[in-house]
């Protein structure tokens, strides 16, 4: 493996003592540092937690041209499989691309439950959906350079990210959403789905499409004011809870169904 960008870019495990598993999954160009205060929120109430770093990611722009859908998938499907024989519940959660990397694995795995922040259903700028073939004359995205986000202090060692990405891997992330959108009606475990209102990347009315397509055992839950990444973001706090509740919930359990009308 090449050297990463920084060392809270690795992956990370906590040993728990209930029994149980959770999978944190983070998102395109991110890295495992975003799941950590919410892996130790985790870890705290029982759960083992293992948070992979997806191939491509956390070393160099150049090492995610190398990676791609087929090989994002196989990262989620590795942590599962590190978990899954010695546990007798593995839950899913996941940020963004990560959110629809947990839905493709969990379907194929019987997850126990499969959360998901701020997933991409519909991405805000529209020339995603061409990057199939704006990658031959565009090979890749730069970030705007600007300050960072208002973050407390406690978490802002945690915002860590590449400064771009390669444009045909934006159209590797728009095939998985389309992929995980099919597959969501036919999970059969308790689902948890978080969007912001504010979110600068994804269209917020993903989170009402998200929760349409899971159905019944689906709670909705609205953030007010965080930005995409809400894991780092001063309603972390809500989303922790969300998490705990849903990954509480038996799949035989009735469950409540919350408003799932677009914003």
């Amino acid at each position: 493996m090449r050297q990463l960008f920084d060392p809270l870019a690795a992956s990370f495990r906590h040993e728990g003592s209930n029994g149980e598993a959770a999978v944190l999954i983070h998102g395109f160009t991110g890295v495992p540092a975003h799941f950590r205060p919410m892996g130790k929120v985790l870890a705290d109430a029982g759960y083992t937690v293992v948070a992979p770093l997806l191939a491509g990611h956390g070393t160099t722009i150049e090492d995610m041209y190398k990676a791609g859908r087929d090989d994002w998938i196989d990262s989620a499907r590795a942590a599962h499989e590190s978990v899954a024989a010695h546990h007798d519940r593995v839950h899913f959660v996941g940020l963004s691309m990560g959110g629809l990397l947990s839905i493709v694995v969990a379907a194929e795995a019987g997850a126990a439950t499969v959360s998901t922040i701020n997933a991409p259903i519909s991405i805000r700028d529209k020339t995603a959906y061409l990057a199939r073939l704006l990658h031959r004359f565009r090979p890749e995205v730069r970030w705007p350079e600007e300050d960072p986000p208002d973050l407390d202090d406690e978490v802002k060692p945690f915002y860590l990210t590449y400064p771009g990405f390669p444009t045909k891997a934006m159209a590797d992330l728009v095939s998985i959403s389309r992929q995980a959108l099919r597959i969501a009606p036919d999970l059969r475990c308790p689902t948890l789905v978080v969007q912001s209102l504010v979110d600068e990347t994804v269209d917020p009315r993903s989170g009402a499409r998200l929760a349409r397509a899971f159905g019944r055992q689906t709670r909705l839950v609205w953030l007010e004011s965080s930005i995409h990444n809400s894991l780092l973001d001063r309603e972390r706090h809500v989303i922790h809870r969300a998490v705990l509740d849903r990954l509480a919930i038996d799949s035989g359990e009735s469950l409540r169904s919350d408003n799932v009308s677009q914003p």
